[in-house]
């Protein structure tokens, strides 16, 4: 609105500054009773003769015997019917004064025209008029000549104000130029404004979302400014509304459908650049705040964005685990500002819809689940490739991230599809990027939390009660991170391989050590 307002003036002005500009002059012609009247009585009646008079002269003023005789006398370059449109005549019924106003490109050639319609309309109305009743020469004295009659009297035009140039312009008029354009801005801007909001399929509220996805709203993020500059939550306060939002998400994953347990949960979109990844990031580190064992993968092997928001080696990763070229235990990255795993996504594969839709994905993800209590997988939107759904048929549960008034109802809708054509299971959404009543709910009084219990860049203290024995997350020190990729054997060999590169650990939520390179 406020920029339809803008360029609205924005184009009155521009209008206005190359618009040619116009001068006005004017005449005024007085209209009476020219000679003597005999009596009172003849006065009276040339005087009601003259008003009537000045109304009849109002068109004769832009006739075009005046015009063409203006023309004539000032040799001007136009037809009498240009000259007549640059003519406005103004009389007043109870008046004998007539004023007629000329408009031109100059005020000497607005002041000369009026001058010179002034002379042709009063010789018009000397030749049109006639003399009043009737003149009667005065007796002579005796011996003496006889004196002339006296002239007759008549209606007459007389100029009683000539014309002359006035400097300033009467058009174009700015302040009603620009007021107009304003006012067409705005009038456009509310048309489109109705129009979009007629023809706009994005999510807008909730309930819409609620109709076009069949699964429960698992959190609320809003919309923050700061976001492009500290993706993570771990830089922001505490009990900032961002960071609450991300444990509520994690609450509401941990207690779905009561006992039953989702280890591998998949975060995705309908299409690009909703937030997923960001999301997957925070949930991992909102999951190991409470203390549990996460592992974060970045399936995205289109755009991998995991490695770059949390600053660690892209290589090797998930592409080199899925080839073969190497187990996912050596594969893997502690990232101790969270207290997590990570597999990255790895070098730039060919062939990502094969890789992440083989049979070497599932068998993956069931040992993941043996090691980790959560397991937080990114990928690519749903409907812009196939990765996504071939990855969260492998997977337990699928998070679906919505981007608030940019996301269409027809675009969730696809997506919902497209995991219920694999088969997936759809554990919730996120609507992201809210604005409005979330807004308003972020400045409503909340907790105060001591500065002793500040945020930590680590996950909570371990226990002090013994725990069992547990696999260690990472490898162990002094073994090598790559293993040769083998030309035979059986799988029994291959996991007795993988199995002997592991030791247990007495702390099982103790960050795991960085692997020696």
């Amino acid at each position: 609105m406020v920029l339809c307002l803008v360029l609205g003036v924005l184009g009155a002005g521009v209008a206005n500054y190359f618009a040619p500009r116009e001068y006005s002059s004017d005449i005024t012609l007085y209209v009476s009773l020219q000679g003597s009247a005999e009596d009172s009585d003849e006065a009276y009646q040339a005087n009601e003769l003259a008003k009537e008079r000045v109304l009849s002269y109002e068109p004769l003023v832009t006739d075009e015997r005046i015009t063409q005789a203006v023309i004539d006398r000032l040799g001007l370059a136009m037809t009498p019917a240009e000259l007549a449109s640059h003519i406005t005549v103004t009389v007043d019924s109870d008046s004998v004064v007539l004023t007629a106003a000329v408009r031109d490109s100059t005020p000497q050639g607005a002041a000369d025209i009026a001058n010179a319609l002034a002379a042709e309309v009063v010789g018009l109305v000397g030749q049109l008029e006639q003399p009043i009743g009737r003149s009667t020469p005065p007796a002579a004295a005796p011996g003496q000549p006889a004196p002339p009659a006296p002239e007759p009297a008549k209606i007459g035009a007389q100029i009683i104000r000539p014309a002359t140039p006035q400097p300033t312009p009467v058009a174009p008029d700015t302040l009603f130029n620009l007021a107009l354009g304003g006012a067409l801005g705005l009038l456009i801007g509310v048309v489109g404004l109705v129009v979009r909001e007629a023809r706009d399929r994005s999510l807008r509220s909730v309930a819409e979302l609620n109709e076009v996805a069949p699964a429960p709203l698992l959190a609320e993020i809003a919309h923050d400014r700061q976001v492009p500059s500290r993706p993570l939550i771990v830089d922001e306060p505490f009990t900032s509304p961002r960071a609450e939002a991300f444990r509520k998400l994690r609450t509401n994953l941990q207690f779905r459908d009561g006992d039953r347990g989702h280890h591998v949960v998949v975060v995705t979109s309908a299409r690009m650049g909703e937030g997923a990844s960001t999301t997957a990031c925070n949930l991992a580190i909102a999951m190991a705040e409470a203390g549990n064992r996460v592992l974060l993968v970045d399936a995205n092997l289109r755009n991998p964005r995991v490695s770059d928001y949390l600053g660690l080696d892209p290589f090797p990763g998930l592409v080199d685990v899925l080839a073969g070229r190497m187990v996912w235990q050596y594969a893997r990255q502690p990232w101790n500002r969270g207290g997590f795993d990570v597999l990255t996504a790895g070098p730039y594969p060919h062939n990502h819809s094969q890789l992440l839709a083989s049979y070497s994905l599932a068998d993956l993800f069931a040992d993941m689940r043996n090691h980790y209590d959560f397991v937080v997988v990114d990928t690519p939107a749903l409907l812009a490739v196939s990765d996504a759904a071939a990855v969260a048929a492998r997977a337990d549960g699928v998070v679906l991230v919505v981007q608030h008034r940019q996301t269409s109802q027809d675009q969730v809708a696809a997506a919902v599809e497209a995991l219920s054509t694999v088969s997936a299971r759809l554990l919730g959404t996120v609507l992201t990027m809210t604005k409005g009543r979330l807004r308003r709910e972020g400045r409503a009084p909340s907790y105060q939390v001591p500065v002793s219990t500040a945020r930590r860049d680590g996950p909570l203290a371990p226990p002090t009660t013994p725990a069992p024995p547990e696999v260690v997350t990472s490898p162990p020190d002094g073994l090598p991170r790559s293993i040769p990729e083998q030309a035979g054997g059986d799988d029994a060999t291959r996991e007795s391989t993988v199995e002997s590169t592991t030791r247990p650990v007495d702390n099982p939520k103790r960050p795991s050590p960085t692997p020696r390179r």
